[in-house]
């Protein structure tokens, strides 16, 4: 008897924060749950944030939050679904031995400049705080951020529109035969 290999996938956001992953993951999720794919959001800032419970900003915390977004998304992918899984996920390591697991992996590098990320700041003043050396344990300022040396698209967001970078992630999708 012959197994065939589920649809499912993956899609991984990674960048720094404030770079605009959960944006663009919650409009891409929404929009394959209204074309009829079940889709699964897991985002480090929205309803999956508990996975992200007793861990810290040290680099073996960064690549438990891979592991354990990546159990999900696995999971979610075998049996069907998508999981637009956005997370910092700030170790290229890592997040090389998560696309070697799950094999239908889409990762998606969501860059912005640091005066973008200031400007998005808000009232969190991260960036801010981090570089007035008032925060420590900041992926971009003081703690490595690297950037995913195969990333299957690169979205500069603060050059392109939600929409055009909604776009180009569905046009990746096809041209790798992950959604017809």
């Amino acid at each position: 008897m012959e197994l065939q290999q589920s649809p499912g996938f993956v899609i991984w956001l990674t960048g720094m924060k404030k770079a605009g992953k959960t944006t663009l993951a919650t409009q891409r999720a929404q929009r394959l749950a209204l074309a009829g794919r079940p889709a699964q959001l897991l985002d480090e800032d929205g309803e999956a944030k508990f996975l992200l419970e007793g861990l810290g900003g040290a680099k073996d915390d960064h690549a438990a939050v891979v592991k354990r977004f990546g159990y999900v998304g696995r999971a979610v992918a075998r049996s069907g679904g998508i999981a637009v899984c956005a997370a910092l996920s700030p170790y290229r390591d890592a997040r090389e031995a998560l696309r070697k697991d799950v094999r239908r992996f889409v990762e998606i590098f969501v860059d912005a400049r640091m005066e973008t990320l200031l400007q998005r700041d808000g009232k969190e003043a991260l960036y801010r705080k981090a570089l007035a050396s008032e925060l420590q344990g900041v992926a971009g300022v003081d703690l490595p951020y690297e950037p995913p040396a195969h990333a299957e698209l690169v979205l500069p967001t603060d050059g392109e529109t939600v929409e055009s970078c909604l776009t180009r992630i569905f046009q990746v999708l096809v041209d790798g035969k992950y959604i017809t």
